[in-house]
């Protein structure tokens, strides 16, 4: 995103920005929401005709803001329908950053006292940018957006469980938003109708996968060979 950007306004006359997420300068953030919102769009007509009225939750993974923003653009006037959002605990701008301008936009940052970047870190490297975009960040300040976090290890165990139970290979991106479920459901009353953003496809992921389920294998035996001395 730095290099784009340097790239761009070092040649004006021949070169273009264009950003696949709503951040960067105007109107970039702002297009981007726009064409996104097709996802929000899709969920409640879907939701009318499954159900014949609005889904109650909406829930979507957050790193720099387009999918989550996609669906909870068409949502935002319905204040029935809850929007949440999930970050990587060590990605997280909204639940754990402050306010500052990076990339042109004011949004929710990861920065030291001094306001110099902290490195973001995700198993789902789309989730790994240090702000986020600057709708997202307004509707945290209004509240009408909730944002939590979850861990590199509840991801990989709801990667799992979605292709067990579904057959379908979730992208590791979205795997924060279906992690999320375990904590939310319980929570919900009996016939709460919940929309989770399933974002992305999860065979490029697969082999990151592999290699951290291995390193988890590894991790157990040696513990259980120490327990077991």
């Amino acid at each position: 995103m730095s290099e784009a950007i340097r790239n761009w306004v070092g040649s004006l006359e021949t070169r273009y920005f264009l950003s696949g997420t709503a951040v960067g300068p105007h109107p970039c953030p702002t297009m981007v929401r726009e064409f996104q919102s097709i996802i929000g769009k899709e969920t409640r007509k879907q939701a009318k005709e499954k159900w014949g009225g609005k889904p109650d939750v909406l829930l979507a993974c957050v790193g720099s803001g387009s999918n989550a923003l996609g669906m909870f653009h068409e949502f935002i006037g319905d204040e029935d329908v809850s929007l949440i959002g999930i970050e990587a605990s060590h990605s997280a701008s909204l639940s754990r950053g402050d306010v500052g301008v990076y990339h042109g936009t004011m949004s929710y940052l990861l920065q030291d006292e001094e306001g110099q970047i902290i490195g973001p870190h995700s198993i789902g490297v789309g989730l790994e940018y240090p702000g986020v975009s600057p709708e997202l960040s307004f509707l945290k300040e209004s509240g009408r957006a909730q944002f939590y976090t979850i861990t590199d290890d509840e991801a990989l165990d709801a990667y799992e469980r979605l292709c067990w139970l579904e057959g379908i290979i979730p992208a590791l991106e979205a795997c924060h938003a279906l992690a999320y479920l375990e904590e939310l459901c319980p929570t919900l009353d009996d016939g709460t109708k919940v929309v989770v953003n399933c974002s992305g496809r999860g065979d490029k992921d697969a082999a990151t996968v592999l290699m951290r389920k291995q390193d988890r294998l590894q991790s157990t035996w040696f513990k259980g060979e120490k327990d077991s001395n």
